[in-house]
């Protein structure tokens, strides 16, 4: 026997609105809480709308229960793909801010950064709570801390003889220059 469902039918204006999103292009999760909520109101339970709709009972209750609480809000909700960012605006500003600056403004005995050093410094000054080595890759590729190509940007001494950097390829630019170099981390 199926349990009793304290939820509100819709109104009249929510099953007209039904209709018209029932022709637009959807999801299957969308499509099915419509279906849902249309049986509901034919005066339908939810075990017969499960097996009509081939969807296990407590989707159909989860269904119907966030119809209840949101309303029309419940049909077209944006979902969050994928996992939950684990790094802020300003994490990221400051890892860019940090891999730019030698690390012996930092005090520290290196000449250049590498991954695990970055890391390592991060953590220990509890800018992030935890990051990988290749997320921290992922991180300062993706996070445009070279914005500008300039030599002075990339940390590239003056090239001589016109040529304008070293090309590592750090800086974007191409072109090598003998006694130069570009800091890379």
């Amino acid at each position: 026997m199926a349990r009793k469902l304290r939820i509100r039918p819709p109104t009249p204006e929510e099953l007209g609105q039904i209709p018209a999103l029932l022709e637009q292009p959807l999801r299957p999760w969308q499509r099915r809480r419509l279906e849902a909520v249309l049986l509901y109101a034919a005066g339908h339970n939810a075990a017969d709308i499960a097996a009509w709709l081939a969807a296990p009972v407590h989707t159909i209750y989860s269904d119907l229960r966030c119809f209840h609480s949101r309303r029309g809000r419940a049909f077209l909700p944006l979902r969050r793909l994928g996992a939950p960012p684990h790094l802020s605006r300003q994490q990221r500003q400051a890892i860019g801010r940090l891999a730019q600056q030698p690390p012996s403004e930092r005090g520290l005995p290196y000449g250049r950064w590498s991954l695990s050093k970055l890391r390592d410094y991060l953590l220990r000054h509890r800018i992030v709570r935890s990051i990988s080595r290749e997320h921290l890759r992922r991180v300062l590729k993706k996070g445009g801390t070279r914005s500008d190509a300039s030599p002075a940007s990339c940390g590239a001494r003056v090239p001589t003889a016109g040529v304008s950097c070293t090309g590592s390829g750090n800086c974007g630019r191409t072109g090598r220059a003998e006694g130069s170099s570009c800091l890379s981390m």
